[in-house]
């Protein structure tokens, strides 16, 4: 989103039974891609202000792991008899 503190958008939304909501188009757009499928919103309360914050989730978290060859095993034997213990 812009950093222009000039730059204000709003828009309006409903609750509905359950208490969920859709983030309009506008407020979507404005924030020009920032928010993705997957995110999370956070919602805070501060001085009766309300606000929210978008948490990113990442995909693949582990996919910058080296890996991991784990234990040798003499035999398929010796990995079965881990396994049952």
């Amino acid at each position: 989103m812009s950093s222009d503190s000039d730059t204000r958008v709003e828009a309006e939304s409903t609750v509905n039974d359950s208490y969920g909501t859709t983030i309009p188009a506008e407020i979507r757009n404005a924030l020009d891609d920032a928010l993705e499928p997957g995110d999370t919103v956070r919602w805070v309360i501060s001085d009766g202000e309300l606000s929210l914050k978008i948490v990113h989730e990442r995909y693949g978290a582990f996919e910058d792991a080296e890996p991991f060859d784990g234990p040798a095993w003499d035999s398929e034997t010796a990995a079965e008899s881990t396994w049952s213990e």
